[in-house]
């Protein structure tokens, strides 16, 4: 199948999805999950396996149990993104019901810049668009393989007033000149790193490859460090949006910012890593488990 018509049939579902209620999306869903629990697939097997990895404790029946539901949540989250990329950001934005921590993050931009940590949970293209109406947002973003699919994503993006910055060198040069005019850095401080630009930092009680850019860009000059994510609610009635500021659990490892040794480097991004668990940890089930969070390291 050639690229062009892979793209024409990715683009077209979305725009169909896209039209759809939430309530019926979520239902569609349930068949999906119901398909991929008999037919082999690749989400199934990573689901499970890193669930074997990060909840050893779980009963053999708890983790099956574990396992339908964060299906269930990512095939929710896929078919999502029809809304996020299609609709106008109205659509996805009237879905949220009730923003928690909202003042902090409003505190946080009146005293300068911030780093807005987002992991694989929940409906995390509704929380960028929500941040991108709410704060001067910069993002990094890395292509799409199908280019017009790519653009799709690119114009949905820019269209809710995000500024999109290249995964390179450049593009971390744009987000720390936006840190220093106070504005928002989104950061999904989850997603594999490209070569060198990681270190090996404990996730759930495993090795994981893990970016060092989080904790280098919340160590600017006057910037404070949210972390959120946009929880969806059961019934298919909508999202919550949850915030919670950790400039203050950051602060004691992130002090000696004049430090470059790798030691200091390695805590900050535990650090990180640590708080992105607690939240991971309050809603596991609508975390992206099928994610190859540790193909480097195990």
């Amino acid at each position: 199948m050639s690229q062009n018509l892979k793209s024409s049939l990715a683009i077209g579902l979305l725009y169909i999805l896209g039209k759809l209620p939430l309530w019926l999306l979520h239902g569609i869903s349930m068949v999906v999950l119901a398909f991929m629990l008999i037919v082999p697939n690749r989400s199934l097997s990573q689901t499970r396996l890193n669930i074997q990895r990060c909840w050893p404790n779980l009963t053999s029946q708890q983790k099956g149990k574990f396992l339908r539901q964060s299906l269930l949540h990512t095939i929710h989250a896929a078919l999502e993104m029809g809304i996020n990329w299609t609709q106008p950001s109205k659509k996805g934005l009237d879905s949220i019901k009730q923003i928690k921590g909202e003042s902090c993050f409003i505190d946080a931009q009146n005293r300068g810049g911030v780093v807005l940590l987002t992991p694989h949970l929940g409906n995390w293209e509704l929380f960028a668009n929500w941040a991108a109406h709410n704060a001067k947002v910069t993002a990094l973003y890395k292509p799409a393989k199908l280019p017009a699919l790519d653009a799709l994503i690119h114009r949905a993006r820019s269209r809710a007033g995000m500024k999109l910055a290249p995964a390179s060198a450049k593009g971390v040069l744009q987000l720390k000149r936006s840190l220093l005019k106070g504005e928002v850095n989104l950061i999904l401080p989850d997603q594999e790193p490209p070569p060198a630009a990681g270190i090996i930092s404990q996730w759930f009680g495993q090795p994981a490859y893990t970016m060092t850019l989080a904790a280098q860009l919340a160590n600017t000059k006057n910037t404070r460090i949210i972390l959120g994510f946009a929880r969806r609610l059961k019934g298919s009635e909508g999202f919550v949006i949850e915030l919670e500021d950790i400039t203050q659990e950051c602060a004691g490892v992130f002090a000696s910012a004049s430090d470059d040794s790798n030691a200091l480097l390695a805590s900050k991004v535990q650090v990180i890593n640590t708080l992105v668990e607690r939240l991971v940890r309050s809603a596991p089930e609508q975390y992206q488990w099928e994610y190859k969070r540790f193909k480097h390291t195990l």
